[in-house]
C-alpha cells in the first residue's frame, strides 16, 4: 500500500471514493451533513459514495482487512454516528429507491432514502409508513434506533412495522435478517440496528391512510406569556382516557419568523370528518383566553411532514437531548411541576441561540408505542406519556456557545428526572454506560453486547449503543 490507506480501494469500486488528498471534494463531502458541529469535529479518512450493495460489501471487506473503522450515513446525514475521526464513511445518498407493493401493503426502502422519499411513494396508494418528524431526516437513522414520529400514538415505533432487513455483515456477506432467519439478531436490530452490520434495505408493513391522506394539523399559537394557561389544560386534555390513538396533540415552545417567542399546540388528527376535527381544535384554541394565531387546517399528511423542514436547515450547529416521562394522573402537583419546569427552562435558553431552530418539544408517545411486549424488540422505550426534547442551534464556531447549548439541553432532561421512565436512543445522546441504562435495561444491554461480540467482534462498525464520541 501507499501512504494513503485507501489508495488500493478505489479500483474496486463503481462508486466514488473521496479522500483527504482532494481537499475541495473532501470538504464538500464532509460538510454535506446536517449538523455543522459534527462535521467540524469529525475528520474521516474518506468517503465511499456507494453505487449499490456491492460497493458496500467491497468497502467492508477492505476496511476489515486493513483495520479501518467504518461509519455509515444516508441522504439525510442527521445521525451523530454518521462520521468519526479516521474512519471510512460509507455514504448511501445514491441508494434512495422506495418500492411499494400495494397488494401486500409492503414497502422496500433503500437505506439512503429520507422520509420525504418514503412519503412520496407511499402516498400514491394512500398508504403510510412512519418516518421521522422532518422530511429530510434519513429513514435509516430513524428506524435503526427504534423510530418515533408524529403519528407514533397510532402507528407505534418504526421497528414495530419492520418485516426484514437486507444487510452487509462485518465479513462482507450480504444477508437477509428476519424473524425466521435469525430471531435473536432480528430482535437486536429493532432498536440498536446500527451496531451489527450495514442495512442496505428495509421491508415494512404499511397502513391504510384514511380520508385520502388528509389530516387536520398546523400550529395553534399563543405568546410565551400564556404558556402556563395553555400547557396546564393541554396536559389535562391529553390524559383523557377516551381519546383515540389517531389524535396526537403536541406542545411546543418556539419562535415566530420575526423572533417573537411563542408557545403552541400542534394537533395531528387522522381519520376524522372535518367538522369533528375542527371542533377539537376549537377547544384547544380557547385555552389561555384565546389563541393569538390559528393555522390549523385540513392538509395532506405529506405537507405536514415537510412543514418543519425549513426550521432545521443544513450546515448549522445543533444540539438536542430528550427523555420520556410520565406522572401520577391523580397528583395535580405533578402536572404543575412539569409546567413549571418547562416555562422556567424556556426562559433560560441561551441569548445567542438560533431562534429558527430552538425549541422545547413535548410529543405524545403512548398508545400504540406501549402495546407490544417490551421484550419483543431491543427498542425499550415502551413506557411514557410524553417525549420531551430540548433542541437548539448556535451561530458561531465558538466552543463557549457549544458548551452553553449542550448544557441547556442536558439541564432540561435533568430537571425532568423525577418523571423519567425511559428514553430513546436517537435522542438520548448518552455519554456513558450509566446513561445508556436509561435507554436499554441491563438485560437488553447484555443481549446486545453478546450480539455485537458475535456479529462484529472487531468493532468494525463505529456506531451503536456504546459509542459515545459523537455525543461529547
Amino acid at each position: 500500500m501507499t501512504d494513503n490507506p485507501l489508495a488500493d480501494l478505489k479500483t474496486s469500486l463503481r462508486g466514488e471514493l473521496v479522500t483527504r488528498d482532494d481537499q475541495e471534494a473532501f470538504s464538500s463531502a464532509r460538510f454535506r451533513g446536517w449538523n455543522r458541529d459534527l462535521n467540524t469535529r469529525s475528520n474521516p479518512l474518506g468517503f465511499v459514495i456507494a453505487s449499490g450493495v456491492r460497493d458496500i460489501a467491497t468497502t467492508v471487506t477492505y476496511c476489515r482487512s486493513n483495520d479501518i473503522p467504518i461509519t455509515v450515513r444516508g441522504k439525510g446525514c442527521h445521525s451523530p454516528y454518521g462520521m468519526a475521526n479516521d474512519a471510512v464513511v460509507i455514504d448511501l445518498s445514491k441508494m434512495t429507491a422506495v418500492r411499494v407493493d400495494p397488494e401486500k401493503k409492503l414497502v422496500a426502502i433503500q437505506a439512503g432514502a429520507d422520509g420525504g422519499d418514503v412519503d412520496h411513494e407511499t402516498a400514491l396508494y394512500n398508504l403510510i409508513c412512519l418516518t421521522g418528524s422532518v422530511s429530510h431526516t434519513g429513514f435509516a437513522g430513524v428506524a435503526l434506533g427504534g423510530g418515533m414520529g408524529h403519528l407514533s400514538r397510532w402507528l407505534g415505533a418504526v421497528v414495530d412495522s419492520i418485516v426484514s432487513y437486507e444487510m452487509v455483515t462485518a465479513t462482507g456477506d450480504v444477508v437477509r435478517v428476519d424473524e425466521a432467519q435469525d430471531p435473536e439478531l432480528f430482535w437486536g436490530m429493532r432498536g440498536n440496528g446500527a451496531s451489527f452490520g450495514i442495512v442496505t434495505e428495509f421491508v415494512l408493513k404499511l397502513r391504510d391512510m384514511p380520508n385520502d391522506g388528509i389530516i387536520r394539523s398546523a400550529p395553534i399559537l399563543w405568546g410565551e406569556d400564556k404558556a402556563r394557561e395553555v400547557m396546564t389544560p393541554w396536559l389535562g386534555r391529553i390524559t383523557r382516557p377516551e381519546r383515540k390513538e389517531t389524535e396526537t396533540l403536541q406542545f411546543a415552545f418556539l419562535h415566530a419568523p420575526d423572533g417573537q417567542p411563542l408557545c403552541g399546540v400542534i394537533p395531528l388528527i387522522v381519520g376524522e370528518a372535518e367538522p369533528a376535527a375542527k371542533a377539537t381544535c376549537d377547544e384547544l384554541a380557547a385555552y389561555g383566553g384565546g389563541a393569538l394565531v390559528r393555522q390549523d387546517t385540513q392538509l395532506p399528511y405529506t405537507a405536514l411532514q415537510a412543514a418543519l423542514d425549513d426550521c432545521f436547515p443544513y450546515d448549522r450547529n445543533y444540539w438536542d437531548k430528550g427523555v420520556f416521562i410520565d406522572w401520577d394522573l391523580s397528583d395535580a402537583n405533578a402536572a404543575n411541576s412539569i409546567v413549571d419546569i418547562a416555562v422556567k427552562h424556556w426562559s433560560e435558553k441561551p441569548d445567542f441561540a438560533t431562534k429558527l431552530s430552538t425549541f422545547l418539544l413535548f410529543m405524545e408517545v403512548n398508545g400504540a408505542v406501549g402495546r407490544p411486549d417490551p421484550a419483543s424488540t431491543s427498542f425499550a422505550a415502551r413506557t411514557g406519556r410524553l417525549w420531551c426534547t430540548a433542541l437548539t442551534g448556535w451561530p458561531d464556531e465558538d466552543d463557549s456557545q457549544r458548551a452553553a447549548s449542550r448544557k441547556w439541553c442536558n439541564d432540561f432532561v435533568e430537571k425532568l428526572r423525577p418523571f423519567h421512565v425511559t428514553t430513546y436512543l436517537n435522542n438520548a445522546m448518552p455519554e456513558s454506560d450509566a446513561e445508556m441504562l436509561g435507554v436499554f435495561p441491563e438485560d437488553t444491554m447484555r443481549r446486545l453486547r453478546a450480539l455485537k461480540e458475535k456479529h462484529d467482534p472487531g468493532n468494525l462498525f463505529k456506531t451503536g449503543a456504546w459509542q459515545y464520541q459523537a455525543n461529547m
